[in-house]
């Protein structure tokens, strides 16, 4: 089977600064995400229980609690990968 992999098997290769690039736009994307997350399901929280703001100050830091953790974890595994 050829074709444009210059008779290689497998897979083409990746471009390593595309590949970079969209690992560390993923954290860009995840941390906000997490964040706002926390804040919207604590607006919901409140008004289902009617105990506005604390539900929001609560779910919000624990979001930001938990997007350091992943950015941390992700930044201890792509350190892992590089060497």
């Amino acid at each position: 089977m050829s074709d444009a992999r210059d008779g290689r098997d497998g897979p083409p290769a990746k471009s390593p600064v595309l590949f970079r690039a969209a690992k560390y736009t993923a954290i860009g994307f995840e941390f906000p995400t997490t964040v706002g997350a926390g804040l919207l399901l604590g607006h919901y929280a409140d008004s289902w229980f009617g105990s506005s703001p604390w539900m929001v100050l609560v779910l919000g830091l624990l979001g930001l609690v938990v997007a350091f953790w992943r950015l941390v974890m992700l930044l201890r595994h792509f350190a892992r990968e590089r060497g």
